[in-house]
């Protein structure tokens, strides 16, 4: 028997002559009668899976007809259930009809036409597997990663380069409740303004003068480094000799002049166009960092901790109170792009209807405003 593929068609050609097809469109099949039948399994009676692999003419076709087999939770074992399934992975089938199927990742959600072609040139000559990640942070900063593999090395191997690109920081987003993987390379070239050539050559040169070899420990440190650095001044030495050693002073330095010049920076973030009063409620902008520290001891919350996050422009402290006590601790907000997307009386509570009502009031203000 020969098994091939013809248009929206897979057919079954016997050796005397008569076939089966089975429609991918329309999930149907007709029979050796040449009429549409509702079980192709009795019509390929006694043919096993095996052996619909083995007839395929087109043997790529038969890897991917085997991959089908085997990424359904439970083992398919017939060939009518695995011929349903063809239509839900045709992205694959495209993969294993131009012979990727080795450098890409088993769990794809792109097509073949959505990967970039550098990286499928990158990927056949450097080993290097295509994943979701990858190809999400090569779309990113298609510049810097189109570099990687460009340029000559003492130490770092494909392992490393492999290692580097696919690296990532998790954070969680608490508008989506959802977690958000951020490229190292992406961070530190974005957001830190490292140059890409620099910056590989740099992870070079650490690796071979000072023996770090493990990448993901190396990025995350480089990116805390960053992060400290640019915080104190935008003018810090972003590729520094001695490096391990750089980066414990920064952590001292960092600690101690953050405590020195906290109070400095969060006045700079003051936003008192964020206060108003609405009914007997009025919403109060803290004055210093002791507000919020003061705000923490009389809530029993954590709303201390968000002090660096206010220095660092991701959000915003305010107070809501009663026009009658000002003074008195009611409601701790976070405000985030002009919105308020955390509001906690003492102990974390929830807030009250009457709260909520104020909070709305606040929301819709502002968001009118913006528009």
């Amino acid at each position: 028997m020969k098994v091939y593929k013809d248009k929206q068609f897979l057919v079954f050609d016997f050796e005397d002559g008569r076939n089966v097809k089975y429609d991918f469109a329309t999930k149907t099949a007709i029979g050796i009668k040449g009429k549409p039948v509702q079980d192709l399994n009795k019509q390929l009676r006694g043919f096993s899976l095996n052996e619909l692999f083995d007839c395929c003419v087109d043997k790529q076709y038969a890897k991917f007809l085997k991959f089908i087999a085997m990424s359904e939770y439970y083992e398919i074992t017939n060939i009518g259930t695995m011929l349903n399934r063809v239509p839900r992975y045709a992205k694959y089938e495209q993969i294993y009809s131009a012979g990727f199927e080795d450098i890409v990742d088993r769990f794809l959600d792109y097509t073949i036409n959505e990967i970039p072609k550098a990286l499928i040139k990158v990927a056949k000559t450097h080993s290097v597997k295509i994943n979701n990640d990858l190809i999400k942070f090569w779309k990113e900063n298609p510049d810097a990663y189109n570099l990687t593999f460009q340029l000559e090395y003492l130490s770092l191997d494909d392992k490393n380069l492999n290692d580097i690109l696919k690296l990532y920081d998790l954070k969680y987003n608490r508008d989506t409740h959802t977690y958000i993987r951020e490229s190292y390379v992406n961070i530190l070239i974005n957001k830190y303004g490292y140059n890409a050539k620099s910056l590989f050559l740099y992870l070079d040169t650490l690796k071979t003068f000072e023996a770090i070899d493990k990448m993901e420990t190396l990025l995350s440190e480089l990116c805390d480094y960053a992060n400290m650095m640019s915080t104190i001044s935008p003018k810090f030495d972003k590729y520094p000799r001695h490096f391990l050693t750089t980066h414990q002073i920064a952590v001292r330095n960092y600690n101690r002049l953050k405590k020195e010049f906290s109070e400095e920076l969060f006045k700079k973030r003051i936003n008192k166009d964020y206060e108003c009063t609405y009914k007997d409620y009025i919403f109060i902008y803290p004055d210093c960092v002791q507000d919020i520290r003061d705000e923490a001891v009389s809530q029993n919350n954590c709303v201390a901790s968000y002090i660096d996050r206010v220095i660092d422009g991701n959000c915003h402290i305010i107070f809501l109170r009663k026009k009658s006590s000002p003074k008195e601790s009611l409601v701790t907000i976070e405000v985030r792009d002009n919105k308020i997307v955390q509001a906690k009386r003492k102990f974390n509570y929830p807030v009250t209807k009457e709260d909520q009502e104020a909070i709305d009031y606040w929301n819709n203000k502002f968001s009118k405003q913006n528009k």
